[in-house]
């Protein structure tokens, strides 16, 4: 009897929560069918990984989550879709946060780890959940009327060049394709460093017009072809851990219900494992490609050169944060967290 009891119990609170109210019952069944903006291409592998997250998406949230990830240029320019989002045009954007530093400086910091700050993938995990990196971002990009879910890390951004480079006293006088804090940096330490899209890479580096690339991890560049009118690879990371941004029109997310807002962010979290993973792996595969086949000289900056490059990254992360109370804010948590680690006084 008990048993029964129990069961019909279970039974009437099921149906209860079933049934719920008018719009707690429409709210539930709503399919929200959105485009989604990648700067990359189709076909690659890091593609193949975006559409098994969306796919993982749509299924963890019983078909209400039907998100549809488009190439760079398919719905509009990968420049246009920050204002995009922010005005709603575009309800959801997966991208890289120095292609609009200049718009929101936070953005440096919605892309990972600065240049040649902190040395190690996982600080960034500490600075981002532990030290309130995350809430920052989100705090910086409210302003914009977009709600940021989550930074999705790759893996060490590195440079591929036409020259070696042993000292920063190399870059002195050459001329790249950077993006954001990077192209900053570059600058600082006498190179000319300027943005333009990733689809002209491969043809300024073939003519000549640039002399090197930072576009992300080893396996985003050669997979583009870079390594092919290259012939260095400077092996120490710009930085440790290069990151993709999920960004949502705030109106579309205020939309959303609880339980989906929940599985956004806790699915970005599932997202970041596999790109992370996979870049660790092609990263390395193509390191062995470009050395093997293609010939490919490795250089490195010693620990006094990496100084000096710290030296010019900090420099620029100052003067942003004298513009940007918030940039301030989160520049202040990484240099307590440095000094924590003993890598600053």
């Amino acid at each position: 009897m008990k048993k029964l009891f129990t069961f019909a119990l279970a039974v009437a609170v099921v149906g209860i929560t079933l049934m719920g109210g008018p719009g707690d019952v429409q709210a539930k069944q709503k399919v929200y069918k959105w485009d989604m903006t990648y700067p990359l291409y189709r076909g690659t592998w890091d593609w193949a990984i975006l559409e098994k997250w969306v796919a993982h998406l749509k299924a963890a949230s019983g078909g209400r989550l039907d998100i549809t990830p488009h190439a760079g240029g398919e719905i509009m320019p990968v420049m246009e879709t920050f204002d995009a989002v922010s005005s709603g045009t575009l309800k959801i954007d997966f991208s890289y946060g120095p292609y609009w530093i200049g718009k929101l400086p936070m953005a440096i910091y919605a892309s990972g780890l600065p240049p040649f700050t902190l040395p190690r993938w996982e600080h960034y995990k500490v600075l981002y959940y532990e030290m309130g990196l995350e809430k920052l971002i989100r705090k910086a990009y409210a302003k914009h009327n977009i709600f940021y879910v989550a930074a999705i890390p790759t893996n060490n951004a590195v440079m591929l060049g036409k020259f070696p480079v042993n000292k920063v006293a190399d870059l002195k006088g050459k001329k790249f394709r950077a993006t954001g804090l990077y192209a900053e940096v570059l600058n600082a330490a006498g190179a000319s460093a300027t943005y333009f899209p990733w689809g002209e890479i491969y043809g300024a580096l073939e003519k000549g017009t640039i002399d090197g690339v930072i576009a992300g991890p080893l396996s985003s560049q050669a997979d583009s072809g870079f390594h092919e009118p290259t012939k260095y690879f400077l092996e120490t990371p710009i930085t440790p851990v290069d990151a993709w941004s999920l960004h949502i029109n705030m109106d579309a997310w205020n939309e959303l219900p609880e339980d989906l807002q929940k599985l956004f962010v806790e699915s970005a979290s599932y997202a970041a494992d596999l790109f992370t993973g996979s870049y660790f792996v092609h990263d390395v595969q193509w390191r062995k490609k470009i050395v093997e086949k293609h010939g490919h000289t490795v250089t490195s900056l010693s620990e006094e050169e990496q100084r000096k490059m710290y030296q010019y990254s900090m420099a620029v992360l100052d003067k942003y944060s004298k513009k940007d109370p918030i940039f301030a804010e989160a520049t202040e948590i990484l240099k307590t967290y440095m000094k924590d680690l003993g890598l600053m006084k």
